[in-house]
């Protein structure tokens, strides 16, 4: 069996997620583990660093255009921050590696799991 050589593919996405000005709690739904950053700003920032293997750079592409990794704030009786595409199917023989970071406005504190509450406003 002849030595194959496989391509990586990488990509880091940025989006920008507005909160309403009323928002006192959310929760994250996510497939994949994330760390937080606490920030000065006024919007959730997700820096989502994916990386892929074993498959076409158009497929890639493809992945990175169709919504997979994009998020959106809903209000399910609370408010979820949420990928767009929540099923994320595996691909056979293509390995992902994603990467997340998320910059949450100082102002909100996480409670239980991912779970994050307004504070108050200091004075």
């Amino acid at each position: 069996m002849p030595f194959q050589l496989r391509a990586q593919w990488s990509k880091t996405i940025h989006q920008s997620v507005a909160l309403p000005d009323t928002l006192t709690r959310f929760s994250i739904q996510s497939h994949t583990s994330f760390d937080t950053v606490y920030w000065i700003g006024s919007d959730i920032i997700l820096e989502t660093n994916v990386s892929m293997s074993g498959t076409k750079e158009s497929v890639f592409e493809f992945f990175i255009v169709s919504d997979r990794y994009q998020w959106k704030l809903v209000n399910e009786g609370n408010w979820l921050l949420k990928t767009v595409n929540a099923s994320m199917n595996k691909l056979q023989d293509v390995t992902e590696q994603v990467k997340i970071k998320m910059y949450i406005p100082e102002y909100f504190q996480h409670s239980l799991d991912s779970f994050f509450v307004r504070t108050p406003l200091k004075d």
